[in-house]
């Protein structure tokens, strides 16, 4: 009669265990599909797939994760010149940073 009061408790204990080993693996379970995170400064912004439909949603709503990308794309722009990146020719990026105040000059504190 002991055992038939046990099984509830070791179900419970089961499925808590069986949440905790999903919860932890999930992350690694569905490859490198990274949702809406910020990618790394050294990527290029082609191989995130910037669209012009990106910069659109940055223009039309600006975000903190907008003005990471556009400054991430004029960083990319400005060390790859000379290339020819159709990202780069797109004058919005500037627009963007200019109309938010991304850039703002050095003081010379000296």
């Amino acid at each position: 009669m002991a055992i038939k009061r046990r099984i509830p408790i070791y179900l419970v204990i089961a499925l808590a265990f069986a949440f905790t080993i999903y919860f932890f693996a999930s992350p690694f379970m569905y490859g490198s599909d990274q949702g809406g995170a910020i990618p790394p400064l050294n990527q290029s912004p082609d191989s995130i797939s910037t669209l012009t439909s990106d910069i659109d949603g940055c223009v039309s709503a600006p975000t903190s994760d907008c003005d990471q990308e556009m400054l991430q794309i004029k960083n990319y722009c400005n060390t790859n010149r000379g290339q020819n990146i159709p990202i780069c020719s797109d004058v919005r990026v500037q627009e963007y940073i200019d109309s938010r105040g991304l850039e703002r000059p050095v003081i010379n504190t000296g």
